[in-house]
């Protein structure tokens, strides 16, 4: 339909300016060639209003504005025969109390014959309007309203293109690319899964991702939960940011413009089959949350090991280090081992033992090991031991009445070595697998 568009503009043109030519000589000639053109693109806008009205369940609008420092947003829209719209959204920019609860408005619409056929929203809508207004301070956060212009948004919309499958428009001041695709659903339902999907890969504990290209070519998405997307080559001290704002889809995300990795474009990412990470359109591009630097760079809490997953050496080794345990106070007891960050005093990150300081078992402390921890390769973890690393201020006291120290270091030297890394949620890992390649496993938790 945009070629057909494209042709009528022509027409449009074409037949104005061979009327002016002509006026001189016959002036019916202006309504031989005028009225055509009219007749057509009055014939578009009938088409285009009978789009718009023939979806049974309505459209999901992705509306974006012109101002990259907003999030897109998902607005549902019910046309009728007789210009009434019923629009339906949940974004934080309703007002009246209605910010992020899910909000039906009516208002009045119109198909234009300008220049183009243009989607015209002429009257106030409780949904989209806010979007668009320039309105005071007093009635938004005062960062959105910038020389009077509100977020950029408009209310009317030049049609590029139009199916029933998909509608292509414009912004008809601000030029922000907005598109319409069928809603086949219930309305709420819709809206809640965007939630679900948005809350399951995009979390506030790994905020940032890779974004892997064809040829090995590795790019970050920084905060992408926020809808406003740092893409850039570098994720400490970002190099060459660029910002790229998206909504989040039933099945993941849509980038407002078409962006590339070293040649390869992408748009829209879907979750992959195995939920492992995000596929662009043709499937070329990953986005994959980081993961693996969360794994191997260690969270406040630690990463426990399955001691039934231990070999029979390492086994022997943690029975006698909890027997060292209680030598040093009968009120000891060894509850657990793992990766994370001990935190006695001069606390050092790498293996940590968990203890109970009480018979009842309701009160624990740490000692711990260092052991260097590093990526190799994406989903892999390098474990390092040195003879002279250090020890935290509780593995010292224990030492001074234990024989634990030696211990604890051969099991710390038992696990030196590369493994491969399964997480048990590739989003938000709560547990992982360590896989080495001569067969050794183990699960932490």
């Amino acid at each position: 339909m945009s070629k057909y568009i494209n042709k009528l503009l022509t027409s449009v043109f074409v037949g104005c300016g061979i009327a002016a030519v002509l006026t001189s000589c016959r002036f019916e000639d202006e309504d031989y060639f005028d009225q055509p053109a009219a007749l057509r693109i009055e014939q578009t806008t009938a088409e285009i209003q009978k789009t718009l009205v023939g979806v049974p369940n309505g459209w999901v609008i992705q509306y974006f504005t012109a101002d990259d420092e907003v999030e897109g947003f998902n607005i549902l829209a019910r046309f009728d025969q007789g210009g009434k719209v019923t629009m339906a959204g949940n974004h934080r920019f309703l007002r009246d109390g209605n910010a992020n609860k899910y909000t039906e408005f009516s208002s009045l619409y119109q198909v234009l014959r300008e220049d183009g056929p243009v989607l015209a929203f002429n009257t106030w809508n409780d949904i989209l309007t806010p979007l668009v207004d320039p309105v005071d301070p007093s009635a938004a956060p005062g960062s959105l309203v910038k020389d009077g212009e509100g977020m950029a948004g408009d209310h009317n919309l030049v049609v590029l293109s139009y199916s029933n499958d998909e509608i292509l428009l414009r912004g008809e001041r601000h030029s922000a690319r907005i598109r319409m695709i069928p809603c086949t659903g219930d309305w709420q339902e819709y809206l809640t899964s965007i939630n679900e999907m948005k809350n399951y890969f995009a979390n506030t504990t790994i905020p940032n991702f890779y974004v892997m290209g064809p040829k090995a070519d590795t790019l970050y998405f920084k905060n992408l939960r926020k809808g406003v997307v740092t893409y850039c080559e570098r994720i400490d001290d970002p190099l060459f940011p660029t910002t790229v704002n998206c909504l989040f889809t039933p099945t993941g995300f849509r980038l407002h413009h078409e962006n590339e990795i070293n040649g390869t474009k992408f748009q829209e990412f879907h979750m992959a089959a195995d939920s492992t990470c995000l596929l662009s359109e043709d499937d070329s591009v990953r986005v994959v949350a980081l993961w693996d630097n969360y794994i191997v760079n260690v969270r406040n809490a630690t990463w426990n090991f399955d001691l039934e997953q231990l070999t029979s050496a390492q086994k022997s080794l943690v029975e006698q280090i909890a027997a060292e345990f209680v030598k040093y106070s009968k009120n000891y007891m060894l509850a657990s081992i793992g990766l994370g960050r001990s935190t006695g005093k001069n606390a050092v990150k790498g293996l940590v033992f968990t203890y109970y300081t009480n018979t009842a078992k309701t009160k624990t402390n740490t000692a711990g090991l260092a052991l260097s921890t590093s990526r190799p390769a994406f989903g892999q973890l390098q474990i390092g031991y040195e003879e002279n690393c250090s020890v935290d201020g509780n593995m010292e006291a224990l030492a001074k009445k234990t024989d634990i120290e030696s211990l604890v270091r051969q099991l710390g030297a038992s696990f030196v070595g590369v493994y491969d890394i399964t997480p048990n949620n590739y989003f938000l890992p709560t547990g992982c697998t360590l896989q080495a390649s001569n067969g050794t496993k183990y699960i932490l938790k």
